[in-house]
């Protein structure tokens, strides 16, 4: 039988490795949740990096998984221009789980409604597309924050665990982690861009070549002159603003020649396009 000052011996050191094992679960775990807390492409753009993606428009889970392990950093599944459903985007971003590549859905109108199932499910970066004036600035910021910086509603629970958070974590963070992406897509945007900028938590702009040809009587042809000048001009006025741009860039010279403007989130395919760039040099 163990005298007494065995015993509390033995206890002592039983109550110091429980301790030091609790300080190193704890590490590992803060370390975790650091991890878990960034967001890759918001940290990429505030280092003025380039972030690199490719757009994804056939309802494939499959292929999302495939293409998150090629080393993209964003993958933007598109809900305005294919025919994904909400069950098949919440698997999709699932497929992105283990990877470094940040998923980002465009939903497929500036609405409040629209934005939120897609935050629901764990999305790190959300498109508000056609936004025109301030006033749809200002919604669609506010649709992805919440409150006091926002109006979305609390139902976090799947987006925390695919983020690998407590919800109360994942509360704490969403607001400055989530991407705040606007669409400028029209030549009314472009004539109010300074306006729109003024809007707090804009996280990017993303310009589309196509959307805005056609509003300027130039259906099909993104190559215009007056399509680059407008193009330009928006790209000026973010660089004003200290908020980063993204544009297309399904060529390797097209993707470098955005780099070199100041571009920063530039889409280098499609799933669904003729062409996918294999390389491309980020210098």
């Amino acid at each position: 039988m163990r005298r007494p000052a065995e015993r509390l011996r033995l206890g002592a050191y039983f109550a110091t490795l429980c301790i030091l094992l609790f300080v190193l679960v704890s590490s590992v775990r803060a370390q975790q949740v650091q991890k878990a807390n960034n967001n890759r492409v918001k940290t990429l753009l505030k280092e003025g990096k380039p972030a690199f993606g490719v757009v994804i428009t056939l309802p494939s889970p499959l292929a999302v998984e495939t293409l998150a392990r090629a080393g993209f950093d964003w993958m933007w599944i598109d809900l305005e221009h294919s025919p994904i459903d909400l069950e098949t985007a919440d698997r999709m971003i699932q497929a992105m789980q283990g990877t470094e590549t940040v998923p980002i859905v465009r939903v497929a109108w500036n609405l409040h409604w629209l934005a939120k199932p897609v935050l629901d499910m764990g999305a790190k970066g959300v498109i508000m597309p056609w936004v025109n004036s301030k006033p749809e600035a200002v919604d669609a910021v506010q649709a992805l924050r919440y409150p006091p910086e926002g109006v979305r509603g609390v139902g976090a629970s799947v987006a925390a665990r695919r983020w690998g958070l407590p919800t109360s974590e994942y509360l704490k963070v969403a607001n400055q982690e989530i991407l705040a992406i606007l669409q400028i897509e029209n030549i009314e945007a472009v004539n109010r861009i300074d306006e729109i900028l003024t809007v707090p938590g804009i996280d990017l702009i993303f310009i589309g070549p196509n959307d805005l040809s056609a509003s300027m009587g130039l259906l099909g042809q993104t190559a215009h002159p007056r399509v680059e000048e407008a193009i330009q001009k928006v790209l000026a006025a973010t660089k004003k603003a200290k908020v980063p741009a993204g544009i297309l860039g399904f060529s390797p010279d097209d993707a470098n020649r955005r780099i070199a403007q100041g571009f920063q989130f530039i889409a280098v395919a499609s799933d669904a396009a003729r062409t996918v760039i294999k390389s491309y040099d980020a210098a």
